[in-house]
């Protein structure tokens, strides 16, 4: 599996720092929660999901992000029908980091 080296980890660092800054200078509390929430909400489950493919960094950083924006809404949609939309929303993030959880058992059981 292919892994950051530290100046990137450094830089991706460095640009999470200045987006949640720039957020919280231009739209104050609201914005930072905002940007912090599509990070761990949108960006997180999916990332970890796409961690355990043989994929680049930078891909699993774009498929995550294009993935939560289109999946998570959508499944919590179809969710709300049964469940009040602020349970379903709890119900798919805990779906989405079972699922990375056991994606990575198994891809952990492969390479042994």
């Amino acid at each position: 599996m292919l892994s950051l080296k530290s100046e990137n980890k450094i830089l991706i660092g460095i640009v999470a720092v200045f987006i949640s800054v720039a957020s919280f200078i231009l739209l104050g509390f609201t914005g930072l929660r905002t940007i912090l929430g599509i990070a761990v909400f949108f960006f997180w489950p999916f990332y970890m999901i796409f961690n355990n493919l043989n994929l680049r960094e930078d891909e699993k950083i774009i498929f995550s992000f294009f993935a939560g924006i289109t999946f998570l809404p959508s499944l919590v949609y179809w969710i709300g029908f049964v469940v009040p939309f602020r349970i379903g929303i709890i119900v798919v993030f805990a779906v989405l980091l079972a699922a990375a959880y056991a994606l990575s058992k198994i891809s952990k059981k492969k390479n042994i």
